[in-house]
């Protein structure tokens, strides 16, 4: 078993590899914050009320707030529209 978690995130066309270790983040938007400078994004309450964090994931859309960092994002296409804030 893995003690990394690797997917892609997807901004304005561009991907990017990402590889993180297991228990790193809490949820997906910090580590998207973390890793990607998008002005506006997830600037909010954290708690899935404002939608600032609003991504696909495998084209569904999600709520990155309450997207934990775990093995279920293994392997995944994380599409985040900056275009919006």
């Amino acid at each position: 078993m893995s003690d990394t978690i690797d997917f892609i995130l997807v901004l304005d066309g561009k991907e990017y590899a990402v590889r993180v270790d297991k228990g790193q983040y809490i949820s997906l938007m910090t580590l998207i914050s973390d890793h990607l400078p998008i002005s506006g994004f997830g600037l909010c309450s954290g708690m899935g009320g404002c939608g600032t964090c609003l991504v696909e994931i495998d084209g569904e859309p999600a709520l990155s707030c309450g997207v934990p960092v775990n093995a279920d994002l293994s392997d995944t296409i994380i599409v985040i529209q900056e275009a919006r804030f």
